[in-house]
């Protein structure tokens, strides 16, 4: 019986250690492969700004298509390894991000915009005004720099303007603003910071939110936006944010009417890039927003379009014309919409098919922006 016992002890503990050793196996991430380097395109002597973008944007294409079947092969081997994880343990992305890529490194670097468009610096001039309305309020998420996923061209500047422009031309308490960027924009800070300021808001008063990032949508068609830490293949409570509950927490505060604001295309495409890479084809059908006679949303793209950056002024496309339609004129939502419209389609049709982009509207085009 003893001789029984130790056998069946040592049995034990050598299936143990297998599943143990499997187990590791099974949670060790997939090797990052390095994605060829790639030069930094120089302005040629003679060219203008207008054929240097066109070569840039060929060689961002390019470049695309010479990486792409790396991406695929990482996609397949952490599939994989998701495949074969046991409950609780960590999935890996993946989405092998390029770092190279020139449309968000040589043509987006710092010396190629223009100097703080002069516009917005001029008439955005700090006076001595302090802001006093306490009945509105500004709740922003903006991400340019993700975890686990591509950049998002401009997006904190984006928001900053964003926000100096509603303050002025709203009459927005600095009290009643609330800014997420970047790291602090993580699924679970915009959940608890959206509910503190809710809390806040009383009757009569209006609320103002504004996204600008990465959008994508699930099989339901839900329109979804990428927290700081979300990753773009799992589209789950862990790693995205429907809008649709966010917004359902807007109708069911005091708020008199809610505007929304999103700079991102739900089809899960940037600057014409699938934020999931690797895959042949990405299929994301969003369906349109229902909405609500206290609820008023303006999405920069439609569900077949990509959200842009609006590379001659170092902004978003949709958020620059949005922050200049509301800095320089007093009009309602759909005079607004129509305004940003038509700029918008104009500016996006001269970079090309790929990049086609029209906002879309939904609410009540009478609604002036500013509560009385």
């Amino acid at each position: 019986m003893h001789h029984r016992t130790v056998l069946s002890i040592l049995i034990t503990l050598m299936f143990s250690v297998m599943l143990n050793a499997a187990t590791a196996l099974d949670n060790t991430f997939v090797e990052i492969p390095t994605l060829p380097k790639f030069e930094k395109p120089q302005l040629k002597e003679g060219e203008s700004a207008e054929a240097f973008e066109q070569r840039v944007r060929k060689l961002h294409e390019q470049r695309i298509e010479d990486v792409f079947e790396i991406q695929k092969a990482f996609r397949l081997e952490v599939e994989d390894r998701n495949r074969r994880l046991l409950r609780g343990e960590e999935r890996q992305s993946p989405s092998l991000v390029d770092p190279y890529d020139p449309l968000f490194t040589a043509y987006a670097s710092e010396s190629f915009i223009v100097e703080n468009s002069p516009q917005f610096e001029t008439l955005l001039e700090r006076d001595q005004k302090r802001y006093k309305g306490h009945n509105s309020w500004l709740f922003i998420v903006s991400i340019e720099k993700y975890q686990h996923t591509d950049p998002v061209l401009f997006a904190r500047r984006t928001a900053e303007i964003v926000k100096a422009t509603f303050q002025k031309k709203l009459d927005i308490s600095e009290r009643n603003i609330v800014t997420l960027y970047n790291k602090n924009a993580t699924l679970k800070n915009i959940d608890q910071e959206l509910r503190k300021l809710l809390r806040r808001v009383q009757r009569n008063d209006v609320v103002y939110f504004y996204y600008c990032g990465h959008g994508l949508s699930n099989k339901a068609g839900e329109q979804l936006i990428l927290p700081y830490d979300g990753m773009p293949d799992f589209l789950d409570s862990k790693n995205t944010l429907k809008l649709e509950r966010m917004y359902n927490k807007f109708l069911n505060s005091r708020a008199l009417r809610t505007f929304s604001f999103i700079d991102a295309s739900f089809n899960g495409i940037t600057e014409g890039v699938p934020i999931q890479k690797g895959l042949d084809k990405v299929e994301m059908r969003p369906r349109a927003e229902g909405y609500h006679k206290r609820l008023n949303i303006l999405n920069s793209a439609r569900g077949q379009d990509t959200a842009n950056a609006y590379l001659e002024k170092g902004y978003r496309l949709f958020s620059y014309f949005l922050a200049q339609e509301v800095l320089t004129k007093e009009q309602n939502a759909g005079a607004l919409f129509d305004s940003i419209r038509t700029m918008i389609r104009e500016v996006s049709y001269s970079y090309g098919e790929a990049y086609l982009q029209e906002p879309e509207f939904f609410g009540y085009r009478e609604l002036m922006l500013k509560s009385k």
